[in-house]
């Protein structure tokens, strides 16, 4: 199961550690700026079924950027972690400015049931999620990935 299954695993693996900041910025933060309902609310009738449409479409999302983390794994040369991060960050950072249009459309926060994400705080728990993410993300794949005895770098 090498290749693709480790890079889907670690994926999915990454978007339950993104989850866990999740709730733990939430609960310390208090903010309403929970990307399950962000990502229920976009499809029609969504909202009414949040949680557990936002959690399939999120470990769907976190299992396709593993599949494409694997794929450019050699383009960032540095220990798993490292590499990780640094492409979830990217992720979060080129996607950020769909933030703005969402911020003017998206139905949860024109309902105020969502607060807008495009302000600094929402931004630092982004990054602080997406931090998470990549770290397991990066640890997890680059661990399955290395043969049996091999050392770690």
């Amino acid at each position: 199961m090498r290749g693709l299954g480790h890079a889907t695993l670690a994926g999915l693996a990454g978007a339950v550690a993104f989850l866990f900041a999740m709730a733990v910025d939430l609960a310390v933060l208090r903010r309403r700026t929970n990307d399950l309902r962000l990502l229920a609310g976009l499809l029609p009738g969504g909202a009414r079924f949040w949680p557990l449409l936002g959690t399939l479409m999120h470990l769907a999302n976190g299992a396709a950027l593993g599949v494409l983390y694997g794929r450019l794994r050699r383009v960032f040369p540095f220990s798993g972690w490292l590499a990780g991060s640094l492409f979830a960050l990217a992720e979060n950072l080129a996607l950020w400015p769909i933030v703005a249009l969402l911020d003017r459309v998206h139905p949860e926060i024109r309902a105020g049931r969502l607060e807008p994400f495009n302000r600094p705080v929402p931004f630092l728990q982004e990054v602080w999620r997406h931090l998470a993410y990549g770290l397991t993300l990066g640890i997890l794949y680059d661990r399955w990935q290395r043969k049996e005895g091999e050392p770690a770098p």
